[in-house]
C-alpha cells in the first residue's frame, strides 16, 4: 500500500478513534475528578496543555479551528485550575486509561502501537505544534492498549497539524473550513463561532483540494514503513476503531 492511501485512511480510523475519548463524558468526568473543572477549560489545559505556559494566542494559533475569543476564555478557565504541564500529564493519563479500557483484548494491539510509534517518532515537526507536544509526553513502558492508544492520539495530532497547514495553504479561513466540512454549522457552533455564517456554497472544490493536500502532506509521515507495513497499519487501525466502538 502506498503512503497516500494509508494517510487518507487515518482520518476515518485513528482520527475518529482518538476523537472518541477527547470529547467523551467519561473523559470530562475524570478530568473534573482530577481538579481540572467540569467545563471546556479542562480541554484547553488538557489536550492543549502540551504547548506549555505560552501566551494564550499561541494556543489559539495551534488549536486553529476554535473561535479565538472562545479559546482564550477556555485557556483562562483551565489555567485557573492548574499549570498547562500538569493538565497535559493528567489528560495523557486519562487517554491511556481509555485505551486500556477500550482496546484490551484486541488482537494486534501491540503491533499497531509499534507501527504508530515508528511513524510518530520519525515524523517532521513542522507545522504541528500539538503533535510535537504530545510526542514529548512520557509513554507507558509496557506495550499494550494504553501505550497504543496514547500513540493513536499522538498520530491524530500529527494529521491535525497537516490539515491545518493545508487549510492555510488553500487560503480558506478556519470558519470556512469548518462550515464546508461534514458537520458544517454544528461544528461551527461547537467551536464557538457566532452566527450569521458566511456563504460557503462555492467552496466545494477548494475543500476537496484541502483534503487532497492533507493526504499528500501526511503521506510523507508513512514513508518510514514498507508497503506491507502500511497495509497492516491501515487494517489494524480500522480494527481498533471498530473494536473500541463495540466494547
Amino acid at each position: 500500500m502506498d503512503s497516500k492511501t494509508v494517510a487518507r485512511s487515518m482520518r476515518g480510523s485513528i482520527g475518529m478513534l482518538a476523537m472518541s475519548w477527547l470529547l467523551s463524558d467519561d473523559t470530562r468526568a475524570k478530568a473534573a475528578e482530577r481538579g481540572m473543572g467540569d467545563g471546556m477549560g479542562a480541554y484547553a489545559i488538557g489536550r492543549l496543555g502540551v504547548l506549555g505556559d505560552c501566551p494564550p494566542d499561541n494556543v489559539v494559533a495551534a488549536a486553529y479551528f476554535w473561535e479565538p475569543a472562545t479559546m482564550r476564555s477556555m485557556v483562562a478557565e483551565g489555567r485557573s485550575s492548574m499549570s498547562p504541564a500538569q493538565g497535559a500529564l493528567i489528560y495523557s493519563e486519562i487517554c491511556q486509561a481509555w485505551g486500556q479500557d477500550n482496546l484490551a483484548g484486541m488482537e494486534g494491539v501491540e503491533q499497531l502501537g509499534e507501527l504508530l510509534e515508528r511513524v510518530v517518532d520519525a515524523a517532521a515537526p513542522h507545522g504541528a505544534p500539538t503533535f510535537v507536544g504530545w510526542r514529548a509526553l512520557p509513554r507507558p513502558e509496557q506495550a499494550g492498549p494504553a501505550r497504543t492508544f496514547l500513540l493513536a492520539q499522538i498520530t491524530r495530532e500529527l494529521r491535525f497539524g497537516r490539515h491545518a497547514v493545508a487549510v492555510q495553504a488553500a487560503g480558506m479561513s478556519p470558519l470556512e473550513a469548518i462550515l464546508s466540512g461534514p458537520a458544517g454549522e454544528w461544528n461551527a457552533d461547537f467551536f464557538g463561532w457566532p452566527k450569521p455564517y458566511p456563504d460557503i456554497s462555492g467552496l466545494a472544490d477548494q475543500r476537496e483540494q484541502i483534503e487532497a493536500t492533507t493526504d499528500a502532506l501526511h503521506a510523507r509521515d508513512f514513508d518510514i514503513l514498507t508497503d506491507d507495513e502500511r497495509t497492516e497499519l491501515r487494517n489494524l487501525a480500522k480494527v481498533a476503531r471498530a473494536y473500541a466502538t463495540a466494547v
